[in-house]
Parts: structure tokens; sequence; C-alpha cells
């Protein structure tokens, strides 16, 4: 059986991304998929999210953990957005979460966090002012994961990185929020494109392919959505790939 590996990260509730995806993954039934935090935080369809996630776990192997927008919903820090979330999630949806881990290690071959090891808040490959990260700080971060592949999230920008001793950091990038601007520190992070990325990751003879994945969807129901909730800064995000 050839190891197939679906990676999926920060959906943010975002459905209309995240069936795209799905569609997109129909000719990839055998693959499980690993599926990297940031899942149900936002002002679109939360409740929606996490019942389609549900569904795809009865056809195929998924694996799921958090990252730190889940940990704000399950501690529900104070905003109108958590207050909507915790309206669609209920006590069952936020129980969902608070039972998955922050990090897994899948088949003794892939490594799955959601920003960098014991850190979901923090980017493992970006630095804010040089782009990247030196390389030595992120294969820092690597040492002792005893996995060929090492995936994180977070950033939203899809990347794919080599290690010294040959493993490989992967980035699939953000099914459901091609953009976003933070405030600590100040700054953005921006794909320019209204697409749900995901990445494929294959083993074969010649090592692992990596292939990174856009897909168009209609961005614009989740425009909507965000409108409807009184965020013009995710409808902004959502409508371009800029912040």
């Amino acid at each position: 059986m050839k190891l197939r590996y679906a990676l999926l990260s920060d959906i943010h509730g975002n459905l209309a991304a995240l069936d795209a995806v799905l569609a997109d993954l129909a000719d990839w039934p055998e693959a499980t998929m690993l599926e990297l935090g940031d899942t149900l935080y936002g002002p679109l369809d939360p409740r929606g999210t996490w019942l389609r996630l549900l569904e795809e776990s009865e056809s195929r192997r998924v694996i799921g953990i958090n990252g730190n927008q889940d940990r704000e919903v399950i501690a529900r820090l104070p905003s109108a957005t958590m207050d909507y979330v915790h309206e669609q999630l209920g006590s069952v949806g936020v129980e969902w979460l608070r039972r998955r881990p922050a990090n897994v290690l899948v088949d003794n071959l892939v490594y799955i966090c959601h920003g960098k090891p014991g850190d979901d808040g923090r980017y493992w490959l970006e630095d804010l002012d040089a782009g990247l990260r030196a390389l030595g700080d992120i294969n820092a971060d690597a040492a002792g994961i005893a996995a060929e592949v090492l995936v994180c999230g977070h950033s939203h920008i899809p990347r794919a990185i080599t290690l010294p001793d040959g493993r490989m950091i992967i980035n699939p990038g953000s099914v459901g929020l091609p953009a976003f601007r933070d405030q600590h520190p100040t700054h953005a992070m921006q794909t320019g494109a209204p697409l749900a990325r995901y990445a494929r990751i294959e083993a074969t003879d010649r090592g692992w392919l990596i292939d990174h994945r856009a897909i168009p969807y209609d961005h614009e129901l989740a425009v909507e959505q965000a409108l409807d909730r009184d965020r013009l800064d995710w409808a902004q995000w959502l409508s371009s790939g800029w912040a």
C-alpha cells in the first residue's frame, strides 16, 4: 500500500474551502488526512466544518491536532467572534477540540504540529524581518524528532524546506484563510490569491513527493459569512488573499 498523506491546516471554519479541498481529494481515497489545527475559529461556519470533518473520518483515516486558536476556543477568550463560535459548536464541539493533542508522530514517519515543536503560537519557518528563519534555527527546533517528514502550519504560507540531514519540513498553507494581519507583533501573512491551499505527500523510490495545491472555490460565500458577522477584515482577506 502506498504511503500517502493529505496535509490540511488552518481551515478556520471555512466550510466552502474545505469542501473544495475534499472534492479535490476524491481521487485519493486511501490517503490519510493530517489536519494541523486552527480548525474551527472564525466568523464563517465552524459547526458545518466540524460536522464535515466528522463525516470525512467515517470514510478515511483522519488525524487532527490543535493550534493556538483552538486553545483560545477552549479557553473562550472574550470576543464577539468567539461567542459566535461557541454558539455554533456548543459544549460537544468544544469538547471535541479539547480531546485533540498538540502534536502527533504518525506511522513513525510524519510528525505534525501547528506552529513549531513545543509552541503552537510561533512560526517554525518564517522570520518577520528576513522572510525565512536561519536554517540553523529551523534545524535546532527539529532536533530529537525521529520522523522523515515534519509538518507545520500557523503561517498560512505554503513551503517545503530541506534540513541538512535530508529531512523535510512542509507547510501546506491554509485551507480557509489566504491572508491575515496580526498585532503581536504587527505583521501580515498573505498569499495574494483567494484560494484554498493544501498539500499531498507520497513516499516514492526517489524520496517524498510533495504536491502543493491551490484550489478555487466559492470564496464570495465565505466573504458574505464574514460580513454577516461584521468582520470586514476577514472579508478583505478572503476576497483577495491580501492583508
